[in-house]
């Protein structure tokens, strides 16, 4: 049996052109995210519109580890990006993109609402912030009702992608950032109504977080690595 312990996630929160959109999600929803999940080490993808909070998009990748994302079947894949992604990838805007380590899990679910925290870019995680979401935080999140787990990323120092063909494509250079937490839930009250009793913002300045970008998502497409179509 496939063991899904991620050891790494490939975090992207990015908006789209509006001209652009609607070829955006179908690229993203039929050819993207399999592509990705095809390469060896790509455990699982997820992708997320936004319910509130900014950019309107989000995808999350499981993977086995940081060193997949400088291996040489995903520069592979980054170097020979298709038609269809040589047409989209303009489309993108304001593309915030990070290799993140998991620095800490709690549960095993994943759900189809996730808030997303993520400081501004280059800002690093502090002892005090890292010890309060691993000890405190995210245990207490996961005893509230409709919490199916949650996850503490810290950076991997593998983050961009800019040096390559894909990378090249988009119209604005991406941009990064250190560490994100994330709580995935059933309901889109029952995330925030958590969220709200342990993550509040000033939880957060007062561990030396800082400004933190808060967003709620919807899950909209899935899949990972054994799963394939027929003849593919």
């Amino acid at each position: 049996m496939q063991n899904y312990d991620a050891g790494a996630v490939l975090t992207v929160w990015t908006d789209a052109k509006a001209d652009a959109e609607a070829d955006f999600n179908e690229w993203y929803n039929r050819q993207h995210v399999n592509e990705r999940c095809d390469v060896p080490g790509f455990l699982s993808g997820r992708r997320y519109r936004a319910i509130s909070g900014k950019p309107r998009y989000m995808a999350l990748y499981d993977t086995t580890g940081s060193d997949v994302l400088s291996s040489a079947p995903y520069r592979k894949a980054l170097n020979n990006p298709t038609d269809w992604t040589q047409q989209v990838m303009p489309g993108f805007q304001g593309l915030i993109r990070a290799v993140l380590d998991v620095e800490t899990r709690v549960g095993r679910g994943y759900g189809v609402t996730v808030a997303s925290f993520r400081p501004k870019p280059g800002a690093e995680a502090s002892p005090p912030l890292i010890a309060w979401l691993k000890q405190d935080a995210l245990p207490a999140l996961l005893e509230e009702p409709g919490i199916t787990g949650a996850q503490l990323l810290r950076s991997a120092r593998n983050r961009t992608a800019t040096d390559t063909t894909e990378g090249k494509m988009r119209d604005e250079p991406d941009k990064t950032v250190e560490w994100a937490c994330f709580v995935d839930g059933t309901e889109p009250a029952l995330v925030r109504a958590a969220c709200r009793k342990f993550l509040s913002s000033e939880s957060f300045r007062d561990r030396g977080a800082g400004s933190v970008n808060r967003g709620l998502y919807r899950l909209l497409y899935g899949n990972d690595s054994l799963r394939q179509e027929a003849g593919r």
